[in-house]
């Protein structure tokens, strides 16, 4: 097995998902213990996660992330954490990275009702 993984974003299709447009750069199909994502941000859906601790770091833009209703402020250059079971969604202009660990799993985003 080789000793590393290296993924070109031209290679990746960019899909819709809960928070807007992500391409999903190392997977958990990859056999990685985290996951990276980038992501442009457009009609963010509130939603939580029950095991993953979920890493924005903002490539570029401004913009608010809203964790348990409360309005974060985020620029380029920002890095915040959100932790498994706080209900969360991004709002603005927004790029960002985000590493999910463990690895992000579909089946653990739930839906704010």
């Amino acid at each position: 097995m080789p000793r590393y993984f290296k993924q070109s974003a031209g290679s990746v299709e960019t899909e819709r998902s809960t928070c807007g447009f992500r391409q999903r750069l190392i997977r958990k199909d990859d056999g990685a213990p985290s996951s990276i994502t980038r992501l442009k941000i457009h009609d963010a859906s509130a939603h939580w996660h029950e095991k993953t601790h979920e890493f924005y770091y903002v490539i570029s833009g401004t913009g608010k992330l809203v964790i348990d209703g409360e309005d974060v402020p985020v620029r380029d250059g920002d890095c915040v954490w959100i932790h498994p079971g706080a209900v969360h969604h991004a709002e603005g202009d927004l790029e960002s990275l985000i590493v999910a660990s463990p690895a992000y799993d579909p089946q653990d985003t739930f839906m704010q009702c």
